[in-house]
């Protein structure tokens, strides 16, 4: 499927070049700014960094790949990003940051080899199902679960080793998601009956909905982790809407969604404290406690403004776990209103080439499959924006590949990989 012949990919390493010299820049800055000096010794990691990035183009160019050009001077960039403010926020983790970096690196390349026709996925799409739920409920086992900061989303191997399963189950869900409607796709859309506007399909294909809604709720209460909840239910309801075109089903997804969310609140004192810090963080009885977390980035982003207290130059350690939780507050803190902008404008282009690889790909599973991974980044990147300005409920999951994490930013790189991919294989047929 790949050629071995190299190809010039000139317009990516443009790009490149210019990723570069941002990232060296504000690392540079951040050093200099929090020591009020630059040692020669402090640029080994960035350097280590860019010449990571530079050899995920070599190996592109080597292999002779025709996929999208512009998908990973994005992603590097806002990985670029994420390490200058691991800098800033939690020095100490910057060379376990650069570690993962490599791990992801590596995942990326095995991703773009393996497995040589993307089709093949579709095939076990309840293996990938079933690999989903089992991961997803791995944190709560025994042994290998852990609980971190109030959420029971992680797993330890050899008491060592911590990762965020879920990570990885949104990737494997989104491969049964896209196989699953391409094959039922036609009931789904083209009911037998109908009540009025509302079709009524087959009862039994209507079992997933209620069966992602049962594994959302499941999440949201045992694993006390709102963010997920809402990313793989949002993500599922998008990929309907997107195979049928009938918003009926989003209609009642959002219905089941929300009339779960209300039981979950006077159920369990764990979902309705995420939602009282959520209306009223600045409480007395809960502005020093459980709101602490919110206030202290609501304050980041107060002191913000149009163009920001300057790289280095903020407040965000009032913020706890700031590097993971609320990176995009303490980077609008120090880069402004307008640096906010800038950001989330690179997320929004990375969703729309994503999209845009989706609309033109040769096969329906490959469709549904790139637009599935573009709406991970859309969502994900939806919820914890709104979560830090408190538009929603705080959320546990992490800005995709600027915030600090292994796991996420492994799988981010899976999925830029996937995505480019598909752009090959459309490169290819259409020649």
């Amino acid at each position: 499927m790949i050629r071995p012949r190299p190809v010039a990919r000139l317009g990516e390493l443009r790009l490149l070049v210019w990723v570069a010299a941002f990232t060296l820049a504000g690392y540079v800055a951040v050093v200099a700014a929090a020591s009020g000096r630059f040692a020669w010794y402090e640029i080994v990691v960035p350097i280590a960094v860019l010449a990571i990035f530079g050899a995920l183009h070599l190996f592109l160019a080597s292999i002779g790949f025709r996929g999208d050009q512009l998908l990973l001077p994005i992603s590097v960039g806002l990985t670029g990003i994420g390490f200058i403010l691991v800098e800033r926020l939690a020095p100490g983790l910057l060379l376990q940051q650069l570690s993962w970096l490599v791990i992801a690196a590596g995942a990326f390349c095995v991703t773009i080899l393996i497995p040589r026709d993307l089709s093949v996925l579709a095939r076990y799409k309840y293996t990938w199902a079933l690999l989903g739920v089992v991961l997803l409920v791995s944190p709560l086992l025994p042994v290998v679960g852990r609980e971190i900061n109030g959420a029971s989303i992680w797993v330890g191997v050899a008491g060592v080793v911590q990762f965020e399963p879920w990570e990885f189950v949104k990737i494997a869900l989104v491969i049964f998601f896209a196989a699953y409607l391409e094959e039922y796709r036609e009931v789904l859309s083209t009911p037998p009956r109908r009540l009025g506007p509302i079709p009524v399909p087959p009862i039994p294909y209507l079992l997933p909905i209620v069966g992602m809604w049962l594994v959302a709720m499941l999440v949201m209460v045992f694993e006390k982790d709102l963010g997920a909840t809402l990313l793989f239910f949002g993500i599922f309801l998008a990929m309907l809407y997107l195979a049928t075109g009938e918003p009926f089903y989003v209609v009642i997804g959002l219905l089941m969604l929300v009339a779960g969310g209300f039981v979950a609140y006077h159920a369990f004192a764990h979902v309705a404290a995420r939602v009282d810090v959520w209306l009223a963080p600045f409480n007395s009885d809960l502005r020093f406690d459980q709101a602490y977390q919110l206030t202290q980035g609501l304050f980041s982003l107060a002191n913000a403004g149009l163009l920001g207290a300057g790289l280095g130059n903020g407040m965000p350690e009032q913020i706890p776990v700031v590097w993971s939780d609320f990176v995009f507050d303490a980077f609008t803190e120090e880069v402004g209103f307008v640096g906010a902008l800038a950001l989330l404008a690179f997320y929004l282009v990375f969703v729309y080439r994503g999209m845009l690889i989706a609309l033109r790909a040769p096969t329906t599973f490959l469709q549904l499959l790139a637009a599935g991974l573009s709406f991970i980044v859309a969502f994900q990147t939806l919820v914890i924006v709104a979560g830090n300005a408190k538009l929603i409920p705080l959320t546990g999951i992490t800005l995709p590949f600027v915030a600090y994490g292994g796991s996420s930013l492994v799988t981010n790189f899976m999925l830029a990989a996937v995505l480019l991919r598909v752009s090959d294989i459309t490169a290819r047929v259409r020649r």
